[in-house]
């Protein structure tokens, strides 16, 4: 009994197989409604993922009320059933979405340019389907991380799907941080592309702390730690839904994280600023954008 209850919380595998089936068997049309109805559900049911949306709006905008803080959150849940949905149908039908690009130049330079380079990007759009489309349009060998999921059931059925991406798209789950850190230390010497979500810290990572919105947060070491040790920029990347199945690519000048003193970590804070800065710009104006359920700041607390 315990098990079945297991399968109907918010990160339970019961909602990725409904989804599965969902885009595999329901008329295109009814997407919007199942994307108004499930986000709506949610948004009431779990008040954990509610709370947070609701505690990080507060510090995006520091002047708006608990009232409107709630109708942004369903916004963000929205966008979040959208997206989600995009990406199955991405894996199931091969259906790829309409993409625009801002940037161009930087987004040309990481595609081309010779050697590895680390992607860091954010909960924003769709991660997976954002790895997926550029892997095979650039023909770039990729290796993207993937913090595990918390439910066995859910981390055994997303492994099963991530086994299906293309043969130059690596899928690696941080589960040994350590046994990571040379893994993709050597995957970037061997000139290959690591992709890695940067706003956020899962417990066993080392972070750094910062400010995000004048409030304390943590941000990972690792994407930091490995630009130096490899010496290779890091390239921010934001995917941005921008309508059905629209998305669009904003790509920001490289981050070169250099050995310039004796203090490590002062040089490192240097590069951690600037990419905090570029975050906090986007989140400020795609805040509904921000798959982000658990508050930013709980993560220094909880390190």
């Amino acid at each position: 009994m315990k098990s079945l209850r297991r399968r109907f919380v918010a990160n339970g595998v019961l909602w990725r197989q409904g989804v599965q089936w969902a885009v595999l068997n329901m008329p295109v049309w009814t997407e919007p409604i199942m994307a108004a109805f499930w986000s709506l559900l949610f948004l009431v049911v779990w008040g954990p993922g509610r709370g947070g949306v609701m505690q990080n709006l507060a510090a995006i905008k520091p002047q708006s009320t608990t009232a409107g803080n709630f109708f942004r959150a369903w916004r963000v849940f929205y966008n979040f059933a959208w997206t989600f949905a995009d990406t199955v149908r991405f894996r199931e039908l091969r259906v790829i979405p309409d993409w625009q690009f801002r940037g161009i130049e930087h987004y040309e330079h990481l595609s081309t340019r010779d050697g590895g380079a680390i992607i860091l990007t954010a909960h924003m759009g769709s991660y997976d389907l954002g790895a997926h489309l550029f892997s095979e349009k650039s023909g770039r060998a990729m290796v993207m991380i993937r913090a595990p999921e918390v439910d066995p059931e859910t981390d055994q059925f997303e492994k099963q799907q991530h086994h299906r991406a293309s043969a130059s798209l690596s899928i690696n789950f941080n589960t040994d941080p350590g046994g990571l850190a040379l893994d993709l230390l050597h995957a970037v010497q061997e000139g290959r592309l690591v992709a890695i979500q940067g706003d956020r810290v899962t417990p066993g990572i080392a972070s750094i702390d910062t400010t995000l919105f004048g409030r304390p947060a943590r941000i990972p070491a690792g994407p930091f730690a490995l630009a130096m040790a490899a010496r290779v920029p890091i390239f921010p990347l934001f995917i941005i839904r921008a309508g059905r199945r629209r998305y669009e690519l904003k790509a920001c000048p490289p981050i070169v994280v250099e050995r310039s003193s004796r203090n490590r970590d002062a040089d490192i804070q240097l590069a951690v600023a600037t990419w905090v800065a570029q975050l906090e710009e986007v989140i400020q104006d795609h805040w509904h954008q921000w798959f982000a359920f658990e508050p930013f700041e709980k993560s220094e607390q909880a390190a």
